[in-house]
């Protein structure tokens, strides 16, 4: 009985009963923890870089394009992982041309854990890279038949934007586009992928877009012939007043026919010259097309074009400098002015301003105080010229014209008696 009692006592002492409840809360808590752990899964990764905050026309040059990341996650969310959706970014806010060591930060989803990333950070290069319009050239293959070229050419588009680093973009040759000879004898539409031609091999990557174009041609048998422009041109000049705005020729385009070797440094055909020595209207004019200097060159059942020259006005201008200011309507009171003078930029057709005496000629600059009932005011300047015949007086023209009033306000003051 007493030992009976003695085992109570033990059980039920403070020290056994704190042995015994951090025995079934560290039980609890492995088999909690054991258990989360036991839901959790890890995956590994590669996934790609992506640039932030790149400067315009600069390229990145590293030797790393993708990242290797380790993830944990529940079982349940590492299966609805999207894993395209996963990415590293590298941050280069206002980093300029030069090489840096930058850290790479992953974008993940929620309840995902980042364990591990190898590399954490990129060597990289940022340099400058510019963009330049250049126009596709046709290079024909080398199996077409004698006596065959190519007719009516459409290559769509024309021109491509290249863009490249400064170093790779001063090795470009030329753009080109080379059909075969099957392909050109199908007679349809192509869209072939551009060629860049190179004097040494790139350092970097060269883009071009588009990166293909479209060719429309026409194989035909017989003597080569090839649209070129016209090219007008002209002797002298327009009256002093008038420059030309635009010149026109109808039609725009000529065919010419030849020898391919001759036709191929054939650019344009060019007008006989057109004298518009002190031409002050626009004018229409039938104009002979000029002979090739190469006999073997010609144009196709054309010899002369429509020529339209068109002119626009051209203007000179003028400062006149400290044009008094009158008062107008002060109905017999005393105003002052000030400032008391003014500039005035006038313009007209430069004929007419070398015939004024700029210094001398009548130009009158006012204020208006009408209707002011205050004693100060600061009030818009007016400027208008003097017209008449005199000498000192502007002749009369819609073409003469007051620009600008410096300063374009002033202060008026009514004055005591």
């Amino acid at each position: 009985m007493n030992l009976s009692k003695k085992i109570d006592v033990m059980l039920t002492s403070r020290l056994v009963l704190w042995v015994v409840s951090v025995a079934v809360a560290s039980s609890m808590w492995f088999f909690i923890i054991g258990g989360a752990n036991a839901e959790n899964e890890t995956r590994k990764l590669l996934v790609r870089v992506e640039y932030l905050n790149l400067q315009p026309q600069t390229a990145v040059k590293s030797a790393v394009s993708e990242v290797l990341i380790e993830l944990e996650a529940s079982v349940k969310v590492i299966e609805s992982l999207e894993y395209d959706s996963i990415v590293c970014e590298v941050d280069l806010k206002g980093l300029s041309s030069g090489k840096y060591r930058s850290p790479v930060r992953p974008k993940l989803p929620p309840n995902v854990v980042l364990k591990n990333i190898s590399p954490s950070e990129l060597d990289i290069e940022l340099v400058r890279q510019i963009s330049r319009v250049v126009a596709v050239e046709v290079t024909l293959p080398q199996d077409i038949p004698p006596g065959q070229y190519l007719e009516a050419v459409e290559v769509v588009p024309k021109e491509i934007n290249v863009k490249a680093t400064e170093g790779d973009m001063a090795k470009i040759g030329s753009v080109t586009i080379t059909p075969t000879f099957a392909e050109l004898q199908t007679g349809k539409e192509l869209l072939l992928p551009v060629n860049v031609t190179q004097s040494q091999p790139f350092e970097d990557e060269v883009i071009l877009e588009p990166a293909q174009v479209k060719i429309n041609a026409q194989l035909v048998t017989g003597t080569p012939r090839k649209k070129v422009p016209v090219n007008v041109r002209l002797a002298g000049k327009p009256s002093g007043d008038y420059d030309v705005r635009s010149l026109t020729t109808d039609p725009a385009e000529v065919m010419v026919q030849g020898e391919k070797e001759k036709l191929d440094k054939i650019s344009a055909v060019d007008t006989e010259t057109v004298d518009i020595t002190n031409l002050s209207a626009n004018q229409t004019v039938v104009v002979p097309l000029r002979a090739f200097a190469d006999d073997g060159v010609s144009t196709v059942n054309v010899s002369s074009v429509r020529l339209s020259i068109q002119l626009e006005p051209i203007v000179a201008q003028k400062i006149i400098s400290n044009v008094a200011v009158s008062v107008d309507g002060a109905d017999g009171q005393i105003w002052s002015v000030d400032p008391p003078v003014v500039d005035v930029t006038v313009e007209a057709p430069p004929s007419m301003m070398e015939t004024l005496e700029l210094e001398t000629f009548q130009l009158r600059a006012f204020v208006e105080v009408s209707g002011i009932f205050i004693r100060k005011a600061v009030l818009p300047v007016w400027a208008e010229p003097v017209w008449g015949e005199s000498a000192w007086a502007v002749p009369a023209s819609d073409d003469f014209k007051i620009v600008k009033v410096e300063p374009s306000t002033l202060a008026v003051s009514l004055v005591e008696e």
